[in-house]
């Protein structure tokens, strides 16, 4: 094989054991820049700032546009610049290393229309227990498998994904590592990697390439001696278009996944079905839950899109509020309370719409409920049209109904409308999808302001989304309801 080919190969296999596993991860470290480069820490810091979906999102995508082969975990790397500035360049975008709304928007739509492709579907296996991702289109067809677990496979079985869940603790890992690596007629080792409770086996059988791992169950998993894993074999001819695959099998992969609802019988892996997800558990009666955001806009007094007959009974900083008025046709409201006592507001700053905006709103973290600010990417879809009122693109929570959006000078441009029902969640995140919004000159109408209210000067330093988040912080409020 010739050096540029054996290379490829090595990276590719160094990425699939990078990805997953926690503990693999803390023995690898990111590759990291310089610390004396000044572009790479203010594209760093550009990438940082983003919330954590968005990070990982962007390497997802990089993943299936073929341009990242590493892990996907929102960490910024030499690896993630050098893929971002890959695709920025294929776009034709200017190559400047920060990714902006339109391009993640981009980016993520090519990548979910690649993984429709293919049928990439995450599920959990009845059989073993496995939560693994595939491609079902191409994997069209399940069996046994030797070990006794699923197999699934193309129809003339060139491409095999094989799962299996074994029990034998550390003597049975062990051995397993020991045979795969052992020297063998037509198979070649390119990569093995055993810590105390995984490992991982990569290289060259014959004609095709594989890709094994095995884990060893948790301490505290119900048979502490269980061993689960998968291995993944295709054709070397097809490795332009499978490489990526199974990076993405290796990125999805979780042996011992955290309990969730029953799958119901006969829902392995099935080609039609979705992945069910953990249903938030309701809240018990007369318990308070988070459900808008709001901004404050004087001493007492929270701008939010949460109507009263949603929130009769509404509170603000755990201090009880009450509605002081209501626009139901522009779908905006005033609360007021004795909260933001440490945050003195007056009137905001107003600005226009515009391509990169930063929206500001909190979230129920689950399990445990901890309610948290999120900072997300957010980009009109017809920037310039008439449309009235407009509608962002935005990986927005549930409780984004109320949530300021501001420009890049820090300048208040809308509020997100209250939605009508739960986002559908993508692997418990909230995928980007289009929000109505309600523009500057409708609040500015609400708050009975001038239409010639203070807006921040054009001449002001564009700012970062993490700096807009810092400075706007103190003026965001959870608004909490009972049932």
């Amino acid at each position: 094989m010739a050096k540029t080919a054996r290379r490829a190969i090595w990276i590719l296999t160094a990425a699939l054991a990078l990805a997953a596993p926690a503990a693999l991860r803390a023995q690898t470290a990111p590759v990291a820049a310089p610390a004396a480069d000044p572009l790479f820490e203010s594209q760093k810091a550009a990438f940082d700032a983003l919330p954590e979906a968005d990070r990982r999102a962007i390497q997802d995508a990089l993943v299936w546009s073929g341009q990242y082969l590493g892990v996907v975990d929102g960490v910024f790397g030499k690896r993630t610049r050098d893929s971002i500035l890959a695709y920025q360049t294929s776009v034709k975008a200017p190559a400047d290393g920060i990714v902006s709304a339109a391009q993640l928007a981009a980016m993520t739509g090519a990548a979910q229309k690649a993984r429709a492709a293919v049928r990439f579907q995450v599920f959990t296996d009845e059989k073993t227990g496995v939560k693994i991702g595939a491609p079902l289109k191409i994997l069209d067809k399940r069996v046994v498998n030797d070990a006794g677990g699923q197999r699934l496979m193309k129809a003339d079985g060139s491409v095999v994904l094989d799962l299996s869940s074994v029990t034998g603790g550390d003597a049975k890992l062990a051995l397993l590592y020991a045979a795969l690596t052992a020297d063998a007629p037509g198979r070649k080792i390119t990569l093995k990697i055993s810590r105390p409770d995984f490992f991982v086996v990569s290289g060259e059988e014959g004609s095709r390439k594989i890709y094994e791992r095995m884990a060893k169950a948790p301490a505290n998993s119900p048979d502490p001696n269980a061993i689960r894993g998968f291995r993944f074999a295709y054709p070397t001819a097809q490795a332009s278009d499978l490489d990526r695959i199974g990076l993405a099998i290796a990125d999805s992969f979780e042996p011992f996944p955290a309990p969730g609802p029953a799958p119901a019988a006969g829902a392995v892996a099935s080609a039609t079905t979705t992945p069910a997800t953990v249903p938030t558990p309701p809240a018990a009666p007369g318990r308070p839950y988070l459900a808008a955001t709001g901004f404050l806009v004087g001493p007492g007094q929270a701008l939010s899109a949460i109507g009263a007959d949603d929130c009769p009974n509404p509170t603000i900083e755990g201090k009880p509020a009450k509605f002081l008025r209501e626009d139901r046709q522009l779908g905006l409201s005033l609360l007021q309370g004795e909260f933001g006592a440490s945050s003195p507001a007056g009137a905001p700053s107003f600005g226009a719409l515009g391509p990169d905006l930063v929206a500001l709103s909190y979230a129920a973290e689950e399990p445990g409920g901890r309610i948290v600010l999120n900072v997300t990417a957010a980009s009109p879809l017809a920037l310039g049209s008439s449309e009235a009122p407009p509608s962002l693109l935005a990986p927005l929570p549930k409780a984004a109904g109320g949530s300021p959006v501001f420009d890049r000078s820090g300048a208040l441009v809308a509020i997100i409308a209250q939605s009508i029902g739960d986002p559908k969640l993508v692997a418990g995140v909230a995928p980007l999808a289009p929000h109505r919004a309600i523009g500057a000159a409708e609040i500015q109408r609400f708050l009975a302001l001038a239409n010639d209210a203070p807006a921040k000067g054009a001449e002001d330093a564009p700012r970062g989304a993490g700096q807009i988040a810092a400075a706007e912080r103190p003026y965001v409020v959870a608004i909490s309801c009972r049932r």
